[in-house]
């Protein structure tokens, strides 16, 4: 079989098709934002509260649910993965992006102590980076605006003490992830039909 010359208004529709696919099967139905952002909202609320108003020792405790999450993101993506008659570059780009992004989160949490704990900032930079670039990824501006927020929040929590950070955080994840994630899961569930 010979491979046929495209004309440049097919290799344009070709485009546009494999970009339409991969915005679908990003946005799947926002699984991935909305587990997150609600792990990260718990996590950061708790981390507010028992930091400010109790006397409990491990405020931080909640953030182990980030475990959870890592193992539920690893199952649902082998399923997708499973699922998926054809893996492309995007694909790949967009599953390592986040990887990276999720590395470098944890190498900063993890060296927490040498940042004094100011984390936080960083972490919502980091954040921001990777809704932005997911959302010109899917053509999905509400991730695009959640990326503005996270940048926002993150100028302003490096001007305020570490609990009061939470509060940022938990924040930006509303707009940042649930909301998004949220819109996706609306727009998948209404074009599925």
């Amino acid at each position: 079989m010979e491979d046929k010359e495209l004309s440049p208004q097919e290799s344009l529709d070709l485009i546009q098709a494999m970009i339409s696919k991969a915005r679908k099967r990003y946005s799947d139905n926002g699984y991935y934002f909305l587990l997150w952002g609600w792990i990260t909202a718990i996590a950061s609320l708790f981390h507010f509260f028992t930091a400010t108003y109790t006397s409990f020792e491990y405020p931080f405790a909640a953030w182990s649910l980030t475990l959870v999450g890592a193992v539920l993101s690893v199952i649902k993506s082998n399923k997708q993965k499973k699922r998926a008659q054809v893996t492309d570059y995007t694909d790949k780009l967009y599953g390592w992006l986040w990887l990276s992004l999720g590395l470098a989160m944890f190498t900063i949490i993890f060296n927490g102590d040498r940042l004094g704990w100011n984390t936080v900032p960083f972490i919502l930079l980091l954040a921001g980076v990777g809704t932005n670039v997911s959302g010109a990824m899917m053509g999905f501006r509400p991730l695009q605006f959640g990326a503005v927020v996270f940048w926002l929040l993150s100028f302003a929590a490096f001007r305020v003490e570490e609990n009061y950070q939470m509060l940022l955080m938990a924040t930006g994840v509303a707009f940042g992830y649930l909301l998004p994630g949220y819109l996706l899961k609306k727009n998948y569930s209404k074009n599925a039909l």
